[in-house]
């Protein structure tokens, strides 16, 4: 009879082989138009095989050894108490369906034990992937602008939305991991072939230029802070102050030669100036399309007005807020008391993610939320000197300044696997 340790040391192969096809197939998901059902599936199917790689009673010691992604998967349940303590709870409970891969992917994560040169080749066919799918995207809106005569399908949603269905703020952050994880990888890339280094720089190259294109604010801003911070570690650690400098020359040259070529997206970045709104504005929001018009809403003036909102909303409920189930009706009623009528006409949402927690579960809430999500977390990353952690979890905290990703599937799909994907990563 073949002894148990050995029969579990089988079982786990066999299920770990099967995890990482899976988890392969879940990235290829990602950039399917339309396919909420398939990548879904396939997070049941990587939790299902999560479960069973593992023996039952092993499951504390792994939660306890991954504290980060263990509270992560935590705050998911601190929501679901504020659903149950709301008076709406169907839409609570509609709200928390959205966010369940915040809560099975973490814990799933908590229990995949591959070795390193494997979590690498997921970051590199993670890297890869968004390189092509970017490609097809960007070729398409350049085919649609030919088509159409209109330079603006060049840029912004059109070249992440109408082929792979999502929108700029969103697709950065994909983008913008694609770009950390290809920094990391050279990085790290001793082991790595001439051609492989090849790749991921050409890799590197076009998706610095997809993030420009995209013109989505904060996932550019995000972005130049985070890798300034690598550049400027780079050259203290390996004291390579010349290529430090030739690196941002050649940076700034390139900023300034697609600024004469695609000009639209620098032109995006004069509305977050624009910041004084009028509620009862009924004209549609700024778009590339045409020339700025300070009469419109403007992503500056939008958020402006929102905030007020939420701001309103939360001093009567700054403890636990208003619940997560009456987030939405709260809301509503503060546009309607406003006749803020832009926002009740596309059922606008707060915009910042913090602002949403704040709102809805309150100061006790938001503080949760910033412990198990950043604090807590980026301390432990860098006293492990997960330098890959640590970028990935800053630019998430940094898009959702100015989004409510958690309120859209392609936002939270992408987050719930990340964060904890990058948490298994260490240096070399």
């Amino acid at each position: 009879m073949m002894p148990f340790a050995l029969k579990d040391a089988k079982a786990s192969a066999k299920y770990g082989a099967f995890l990482y096809v899976s988890i392969l197939c879940y990235i290829v998901s990602l950039y399917i138009k339309n396919a909420p059902v398939l990548s879904n599936g396939l997070m049941f199917v990587i939790f299902i095989l999560a479960l069973r790689s593992v023996p039952f009673a092993s499951y504390k010691e792994y939660f306890l050894r991954e504290k980060v992604c263990f509270g992560i998967a935590l705050f998911f349940l601190l929501q679901l108490v504020s659903v149950i303590f709301s008076s709406d709870k169907a839409d609570g409970f509609d709200i928390i369906s959205l966010r369940l891969p915040l809560f099975i992917f973490p814990l799933a994560f908590c229990l995949i034990d591959f070795e390193g040169k494997r979590w690498n080749s997921i970051l590199l066919f993670y890297a890869f992937v968004t390189t092509i799918a970017s490609l097809a995207g960007f070729l398409y809106g350049a085919h649609m602008a030919s088509q159409e005569e209109n330079s603006a399908y060049y840029y912004n949603d059109n070249i992440s939305e109408l082929l792979l269905g999502k929108q700029a703020a969103y697709f950065g952050l994909y983008v913008n991991a694609a770009i950390l994880t290809a920094v990391y990888l050279l990085q790290n890339a001793e082991n790595k072939t001439k051609l492989l280094r090849i790749l991921l720089y050409v890799s590197l190259a076009w998706l610095l230029f997809i993030n420009y294109m995209l013109a989505s604010k904060m996932s550019t801003i995000s972005l130049g802070i985070i890798l300034l911070c690598i550049l400027f570690i780079r050259i203290i650690r390996k004291r390579k102050v010349l290529e430090g400098i030739i690196l941002v020359i050649v940076l700034a040259v390139g900023f300034m030669m697609l600024d004469k070529v695609f000009p639209k997206s620098v032109a995006r970045f004069k509305t977050l100036t624009q910041t004084s709104f009028k509620f009862d504005n009924t004209n549609p929001e700024n778009s590339l399309d045409d020339k700025f018009d300070a009469n419109k809403w403007s992503s500056g003036s939008t958020r402006m007005a929102l905030w007020t909102c939420g701001k309103e909303i939360f001093v009567k409920h700054p403890i636990f807020g208003t619940g997560l189930g009456d987030l939405r009706n709260a809301l509503k009623e503060k546009y309607i008391e406003k006749n803020f009528i832009y926002a009740i006409d596309t059922k606008k949402n707060l915009h910042c993610q913090y602002f949403d927690v704040a709102v809805s579960m309150g100061i006790v809430g938001l503080l949760l939320f910033l412990i198990t999500y950043f604090l807590y977390p980026i301390k432990t990353f860098i006293s492990r000197k997960q330098d890959f952690a640590v970028s990935i979890f800053i630019c998430v905290g940094l898009c959702l300044l100015t989004e409510n990703m958690f309120e859209r599937i392609q936002g939270e799909e992408i987050i719930a696997f990340l964060l904890p994907l990058s948490a298994k990563i260490f240096n070399k």
